[in-house]
């Protein structure tokens, strides 16, 4: 009889063992982005969306593994159920393959000047003829208005957005046009490497003449959407996001 419940036990045992295991290895997701700092930063596998994402996955029981490609073969990684989710997604809505969370982060383009300067940026047609510096690709963001504004002399692209704090302190440029988040990232990692004290934060003026965008996170399957959505809401409500977006920034602060 003993012996009974003795084997009884460790086939019962065993096969919990076996379950939880196989429960634990269908936990991982895994989740594609592009390298676009600090949003997403694969020098160091995360970033300010992909932390909030990874978090919220997090407190619901998964573990995330985070993987670097293109976003239009991220998209079609996810669609294909080669992936599990996708970051950042703008403008989407939900299709027969792909299912989109509510928003994580608001990407906020701004205009950035010196003070000194004494500019008064109310819309984008302010910028014009203005020595200005901005993203590869700029406008295809902005609208029309913002393409008028790139005809004039002085209006720049540049693809090593690390160096537009850089521009901009040293008078290079008039005017930068980035995210909050990318400008004060870069800003700050540049007084970092140049601690001279001449120079602080509220020698920069900010100018959000340009519409705010939402950034979402994708998904292959409606029902893990539908919890992150939960747990995202609750996670915000904690301000939780806040906490992740010091972490990158550092001393900024950004305006509720």
């Amino acid at each position: 009889m003993h012996k009974y419940l003795f084997s009884h036990n460790v086939i019962i045992g065993f096969t919990m063992f076996i379950i939880f295991s196989t429960s634990s290895i269908a936990k991982e997701l895994l989740l594609l982005t592009a390298d676009a700092p600090p949003h997403m930063i694969a020098a160091t596998n995360n970033g300010i969306d992909v932390d909030i994402a990874r978090e919220v996955l997090q407190e619901l029981g998964y573990s995330v593994k985070v993987e670097f490609a293109p976003l239009k073969r991220s998209m079609r990684q996810v669609t294909n159920k080669k992936a599990d989710l996708f970051l950042p997604a703008f403008y989407q809505e939900d299709t027969s393959e792909l299912f989109f969370s509510t928003p994580i982060i608001t990407y906020r383009p701004t205009a950035f000047s010196l003070k000194s300067k004494n500019f008064l940026f109310k819309t984008i047609p302010d910028l014009t003829r203005k020595n200005l510096v901005t993203f590869q690709g700029a406008t295809g963001y902005f609208g029309e208005e913002f393409v008028k504004v790139s005809k004039f002399n002085g209006y720049r692209e540049l693809h090593d957005m690390s160096k537009f704090p850089e521009l901009l302190i040293k008078g290079r440029c008039d005017v930068v046009v980035l995210d909050y988040y990318i400008f004060y990232y870069f800003l700050n990692e540049y007084l970092k490497q140049n601690p001279t004290g001449k120079f602080t934060l509220d020698k920069i003026e900010e100018f959000p003449v340009f519409t705010e965008v939402n950034a979402h996170v994708a998904f292959h399957d409606k029902n893990l959407r539908n919890a992150f959505n939960k747990n995202l809401l609750k996670y915000i409500t904690q301000r939780k996001e806040q906490t992740v977006i010091d972490k990158y920034i550092g001393t900024v602060q950004i305006p509720l």
